[in-house]
């Protein structure tokens, strides 16, 4: 028991479980809501998908560093485009982690 809030153009815009949400009700196999619902699922799949890509990313490269580390994979092997790629993002992340670091040791001083 869906209820609907419209944008200007009559859209759905918004939606709760709620009476007290103000909105239209709508049926559960109304439509527009089973549109509505779809769209927002696949809204919802693709932004859980975007939030792990960085965490993806990170893992990637820290598998590749233990690939080659292994010498399971020569790194001059991959093709120029990624390795160029893989040394741009390790260079990034060493200054990333030079700036996190104390310039100086606080507790060293006294």
């Amino acid at each position: 028991m869906p209820y609907v809030r419209r944008s200007s153009d009559g859209a759905i815009s918004a939606a709760s479980d709620s009476a007290g949400f103000g909105g239209e009700w709508l049926a559960a196999d109304h439509p527009e809501w089973l549109a509505y619902a779809k769209a927002r699922s696949e809204q919802e799949a693709r932004q859980a998908l975007s939030d792990t890509d960085s965490e993806m990313v990170r893992v990637i490269d820290d598998l590749v560093d233990l690939l080659v580390a292994k010498q399971v994979l020569i790194f001059t092997e991959l093709p120029e485009r990624v390795q160029a790629k893989l040394l741009a993002r390790k260079q990034l992340r060493n200054d990333m982690n030079a700036l996190q670091s104390p310039m100086v040791d606080d507790e060293a001083l006294f």
